[in-house]
């Protein structure tokens, strides 16, 4: 049974609280931890720290405000931070520049470690280079919890479990599909896909975006689906789909959690040698879609191979530490739809396992919500593993390593569902298919 540090001054440390997303989460758990949880925020300004934690005080007058850790990126502050607390919830980006070198601290004392980030070729870099290391140490690294790549994930996950209870298994790729209002960029999201085109070369970001770039690998034999042909098309049960800029982080996260249930999960979560991850934006129509696939294909095109749109594109982004103010009048969402044919030994049944995820909220507080609840989940997990209870997730199954939000399992799932996260997973015969036409 895996042992993780108990006795620490803290449960939980943000790291980088006085940016937008930090705030965001900061506000979270003002609101929704348990108040038993021991918890701080830390940054190297201590007069935003403090304004922030009285900004909170006085907007939870019956919750004890956090504790306030001084840290800056250096070495020794990083090393002080992480030896406090049992887990480390980073949100400084952009975390091809600053997110290694708090993963390193974590690794040193043992520290668990969340992030908000959907850098996902930085995400690949850290799971070549510290997994074995995280994993022999028990220190669980998991990157991407936020809007990339939780949702993806945990669905196909469950759509692999609602599969499975048919007793049937995957015979075509998943699709996937988001739909969101939009209330604007935050600083910093153009600052991370900025500093991602100043660090890799694109032969990096090309490498990167493979299939199996993200997989452990020792996962064995993997022949995928074919994939689609063509960016923009029509599904049935999803409706008109078109390119989407964060599939690639998504399927990066989807991925790896592929990879480490081939190799270390049970046979009936596995989700198969042949299975293929595709995701899409929701169009309003086909028409809207290939327009929208364009316009963001020429804008790309700009970006990557014209320095000059990068220092303006700057320019004309939000500080980094801003982002857009929602107001609580405004109504948002964001919606996840995914579909997946099932059959039984490799021939298609004409039966098909469909999953829905909504959540009424802006895609940043979204995004908040399920890095504060990945955080307390893997809290609650090592408590009770600590405790001498069992726990069944592949997190706790393995101890450490650079795992996956999927890792996490029901408890994570059955988390956001108190929180507010609307999620139904089916299986549909081809006779309700049929009558669905």
């Amino acid at each position: 049974m895996a042992s993780f540090p108990t006795r620490r001054t803290y449960d939980l440390i943000v790291f980088g609280a006085t940016g937008y997303i930090g705030s965001l989460i900061a506000r979270y758990l003002s609101a929704n931890a348990p108040t038993t949880l021991k918890w701080a925020v830390s940054g190297r300004n201590m007069s935003k720290l403090q304004d922030l934690v009285h900004t909170l005080e006085k907007d939870y007058p019956r919750r004890t405000g956090p504790g306030v850790v001084l840290a800056s990126l250096a070495r020794q502050d990083l090393e002080r931070m992480t030896a406090q607390t049992r887990l480390v919830v980073n949100v400084a980006g952009p975390f091809c520049k600053n997110g290694t070198s708090v993963v390193e601290a974590c690794l040193s004392n043992r520290t668990a470690y969340v992030d908000s980030t959907g850098e996902h070729v930085w995400a690949n870099e850290i799971a070549a280079r510290f997994h074995d290391q995280a994993h022999a140490q028990n220190t669980i690294i998991i990157p991407q919890c936020a809007i990339e790549s939780s949702p993806p994930d945990l669905m196909c996950y469950a759509l692999a479990n609602c599969i499975s209870k048919h007793q049937h298994a995957p015979s075509s790729p998943v699709s996937c599909s988001i739909d969101h209002s939009w209330p604007g960029y935050s600083g910093g999201t153009i600052a991370s896909i900025l500093a991602g085109l100043e660090t890799y070369s694109l032969s990096q970001m090309n490498a990167a975006g493979a299939p199996l770039a993200s997989c452990l690998p020792d996962a064995g034999p993997h022949s995928p689906y074919p994939a689609p042909i063509l960016p923009v098309r029509h599904d049935a049960l999803l409706g008109p789909l078109t390119f989407n800029p964060s599939a690639m982080a998504d399927r990066a996260t989807v991925m790896r959690t592929w990879s480490l249930l081939q190799v270390h999960g049970e046979e009936s979560e596995r989700y198969g040698n042949s299975f293929r991850f595709n995701g899409y934006q929701r169009a309003s129509s086909m028409l809207q879609g290939w327009f929208s696939f364009l316009g963001m294909s020429v804008a790309v095109l700009f970006v990557v191979l014209i320095p000059p749109i990068r220092s303006l594109l700057r320019w004309l982004a939000p500080p980094p530490g801003t982002g857009p103010e929602v107001l609580r009048h405004e109504k948002h969402f964001v919606e996840w739809r995914a579909v997946v044919s099932a059959g039984v030994n490799g021939i298609d049944t004409g039966n098909k396992a469909i999953g829905v995820m909504r959540v009424d909220m802006d895609v940043y507080s979204c995004g908040a919500m399920m890095v504060s609840e990945a955080a307390l989940t893997l809290l609650e997990q090592q408590a009770a593993v600590g405790g001498g209870k069992r726990n069944s997730s592949l997190a706790m199954t393995l101890g450490g390593g650079v795992l996956t939000p999927a890792t996490l399992g029901w408890d994570y799932i059955e988390r956001l569902k108190t929180a507010g996260l609307h999620m139904e997973v089916d299986m549909l015969t081809s006779r309700d298919l049929l009558l669905k036409k």
